[in-house]
């Protein structure tokens, strides 16, 4: 009888311990979500000195291809009302000969257009990844040096709010401009 108290006792104080241990595991986990922070990558895209130079020189390299599109674009416009007036004097085989090359110069137009667009996002596509393994290493930095667990990106798909002490999105603008000027 007494080594069933005994045993019941030693059973009671394991139970407290292990109790008193989960009462402290709650508090840790609280102060784990203490050390989560967040970084909205597309505005350090965006705002970044280096970002916004990128997003000038895609502007430029789009807006002097579709100057050259829309200039072709005006020739084959000009071309076509010129067919049109003369269509009814020029014979069967001359008219389909010329409908053939415009129907060519249109599809060299739409060419154009597509490599054009290929050539923005490819170069879009080598500007926003330099930027980004840069903005990565300040984040892990910054990480480090706070003792962050986690930083997550921040964007209407993935966080729906936090804390804006958490965002440390202006801090990895500031510095990423200091480091990469």
């Amino acid at each position: 009888m007494q080594r069933f108290v005994c045993l019941a006792l030693a059973g009671v104080l394991a139970s407290g311990v292990a109790a008193s241990a989960s009462a402290a595991e709650p508090r840790a986990d609280a102060l784990a979500l203490e050390k989560l922070a967040v970084v909205d990558v597309q505005r350090c895209l965006l705002e970044t000195k280096e970002g916004k130079k990128a997003k000038l020189e895609l502007e430029r390299a789009m807006s002097r291809g579709q100057a050259k599109i829309d200039k072709k674009a005006a020739d084959l416009q000009k071309r076509v009302q010129d067919l049109q007036a003369k269509a009814s004097m020029l014979s069967e085989v001359e008219l389909r000969k010329r409908q053939e090359d415009l129907m060519r110069a249109q599809a060299e137009l739409e060419e154009l257009s597509g490599q054009l667009q290929e050539d923005v996002a490819e170069k879009e596509a080598l500007l926003t990844e330099k930027i980004y393994k840069n903005v990565s290493t300040i984040v892990a930095q910054i990480a480090i040096e706070e003792k962050l667990q986690a930083v997550l990106v921040r964007s209407e798909m993935t966080v729906i709010y936090v804390d804006p002490k958490l965002d440390l999105t202006n801090r990895v603008i500031v510095r990423y401009d200091k480091e990469h000027p």
